[in-house]
């Protein structure tokens, strides 16, 4: 190994120690609070609650603050000699020529320890004099301090190549899994991907090999059911799973478990860290319980519970690949998880003020390095303060993407936190005319949604303040409670629309409409362009929306529903015509009958027996070309 590596590995190595001492304390804190305060705070903010350990583990630095609990607790106080261990050696002639970088390095970690010892200065002694000062025990010491980062590295190349070994074989079983076809199946599928608002193309996919209902993959999600355990599914079950994967999707939790894992990789050393990530899956997961119960009624609590525990019948297993997230839990966990579920309140505002205080103070004693007494006069920031001037950076972006319709904003902001850094980069470089530009126009646009009930869309030249889209969307769903108002509006869209079929079953009325405008396709690909010949930082336009992507009807007599719907097809489904029924056991699923004609796809299901040939004419006399 040559010099300058060795040198620049051992200081990486003093670097790993403290930061990894420095997130065990904070560890034992954090299970501390959620100890203490288990009954009063909501699943989300302990799971939130990791996120400082992360951040101290991916610090390369840290300003110094009287605040910092490292002050009190040190490596250098606990373990005398560390730093001296983890500096670079001396060898032969350069001993007196220790190079300015070195020492600035080494003087950095010296900081990180706590500044129980300093980093000598390049020496003007002789070389015989230095010969003298290394003698057995320090040849001892430094040999002791390679073994051990021999060992350390050695663990974290055998971790990583495990990694990349189990990453190719979930690739292989997922290339091995059926993409679904079932229109019923893929029906459900995109419905409650609307209903959790993402965006993102997701793909759904039938597979033994992976275990457990989970997302894999992060660029390219896909949500993965076995086969086995999709059969014994009823329609509500498969929503409410489809939900939770959805809301991992949402959450970026697959993105969230790589960088852990990644953590976990260069501080496999640590026991406490081990724990840390069983406990922040665990907690992972009762954060994605929260954000499906919050857009549920509260009466389906109790269903959505049962479907956990029809899972895990099936399943029981904890997944601990990074590629994957899904919903799963071991037994012991669930008397705490379905606790939380029954016990499940919306938006408790005193509950998120308290995981929020508890977030900024533990990350106001930690995130900061013990306050050195000869650091000089220079005024450090204080991590609190970094955070408002941060938020108050890209305050406008979180108002700019709220989209329109039935979403939790405040989960929506907890998710455009995760992108903070990013934004916060992209805020730096934007020029004061720019900022201000962006503020008006989304301002503008934002107001004109509000006024008219007409569909914008922005198109942003620095996506990182957008959550990594280029796009954003204002209106574009519209919903009805009343009939005549549907078809007012309807009969105003070109293409073909659904209407009140004549020949309904006797005693069923109307229920409730929605109809979608486009969020991809031509129109968006012509704003695109258009934003990006603009060369302004962000670019609205009005789309006139003159076809609707979907259109769904219902109605019902009071117990049993029919349910006519029309999507837009894509590439794939295009493919198969005419009518035909899904192939699902009739006693578990309502049964579909679709029709494809033209790049879209017509649907009709019921809650009760009834034929295809009933079906068929009731889905002609609904479809207006």
């Amino acid at each position: 190994m040559s010099h300058t590596l060795h040198e620049n590995l051992l200081l990486f190595f003093g670097w790993v120690i403290r930061g990894s001492f420095m997130a065990g304390i904070m560890i034992v804190l954090v299970l501390i609070l959620q100890f203490l305060l288990k009954n009063k705070i909501e699943a989300r903010w302990r799971y939130w609650l990791w996120f400082p350990v992360a951040i101290r583990l991916l610090l390369p630095w840290a300003p110094e603050s009287s605040l910092s609990l490292y002050n009190v607790l040190s490596l250098e106080a606990i373990v005398p000699g560390i730093h001296q261990q983890t500096q670079v050696p001396p060898h032969g002639k350069e001993t007196g020529r220790i190079s300015e970088a070195v020492v600035r390095a080494e003087s950095s970690l010296n900081l990180e320890a706590g500044g129980a010892s300093e980093v000598p200065a390049p020496s003007l002694e002789s070389e015989p004099v230095q010969e003298s000062r290394f003698g057995w025990n320090g040849f001892k010491q430094i040999g002791f301090t390679n073994i051990l980062m021999s060992v350390w590295l050695a663990g974290v190349l055998i971790l990583a190549a495990k990694t990349v070994y189990d990453q190719l074989r979930l690739k292989q079983a997922l290339r091995a899994g059926r993409k679904m076809d079932t229109p019923f199946l893929l029906a459900v599928f995109h419905e409650t991907k609307q209903q959790l608002g993402v965006k993102r193309n997701v793909q759904f996919v039938a597979s033994e090999r992976i275990p457990g209902p989970a997302v894999v993959g992060y660029s390219k999600p896909a949500i993965v059911i076995s086969p086995s355990l999709l059969i014994t599914l009823k329609q509500e079950q498969l929503q409410y799973i489809l939900a939770h994967e959805f809301a991992h999707i949402q959450r970026r939790d697959v993105a969230v478990n790589w960088l852990v894992h990644i953590i976990l990789i260069i501080h496999w050393f640590n026991p406490l860290l081990w724990l840390a990530v069983h406990k922040a899956r665990q907690d992972q997961e009762m954060a994605c319980d929260a954000c499906v119960l919050d857009r549920m009624s509260p009466q389906q609590n109790n269903a959505y519970g049962q479907t956990i525990i029809h899972v895990l019948e099936h399943f029981s297993g904890y997944q601990r690949q990074p590629g994957l997230a899904g919903l799963s839990a071991t037994h012991k966990q669930m008397k705490r998880r379905l606790k939380m579920i029954k016990h499940f309140n919306k938006k408790s505002y005193r509950l998120s003020v308290l995981g929020l205080g508890m977030i900024l103070a533990l990350g106001s004693v930690t995130l900061v390095n013990a306050k050195e007494s000869n650091a000089g006069n220079v005024p450090q920031k204080a991590p609190v303060q970094s955070e408002q001037d941060s938020k108050a950076a890209v305050n406008h972006d979180q108002d700019m993407i709220y989209p329109e319709g039935d979403i939790d904003r405040e989960l929506y902001k907890k998710e455009r936190e995760q992108a903070r850094k990013k934004a916060e980069a992209a805020a730096k470089a934007l020029t004061p005319e720019e900022k201000k530009y962006i503020e008006d126009e989304t301002n503008r646009v934002k107001k004109l949604s509000k006024e008219t009930g007409d569909m914008y869309v922005l198109y942003h030249k620095y996506k990182d303040l957008n959550s990594g889209f280029d796009l954003s969307y204002w209106g574009g769903i519209e919903k009805f409670s009343a009939y005549e108002d549907y078809l007012k509006r309807a009969s105003t869209l070109e293409g073909s629309i659904l209407e009140q079929p004549a020949n309904l079953p006797e005693g069923y009325k109307f229920s409730k409409a929605r109809i979608e405008g486009p969020i991809e396709g031509k129109l968006l690909d012509e704003v695109r362009a258009e934003g990006k010949k603009s060369g302004k930082p962000v670019y609205a336009k009005k789309i006139d929306w003159k076809e609707a992507a979907t259109i769904r009807l219902e109605y019902t007599n009071g117990k049993d529903t029919l349910a006519i719907s029309k999507y837009t097809l894509d590439s794939e489904g295009s493919k198969k015509n005419g009518f035909f029924e899904d192939d699902l056991p009739a006693h578990i699923y309502p049964k579909y009958v679709f029709w494809h004609e033209g790049g879209f796809e017509y649907s009709i299901s019921t809650t009760w027996d009834m034929s295809k040939e009933q079906k068929v004419e009731i889905l002609k006399a609904a479809v207006q070309k």
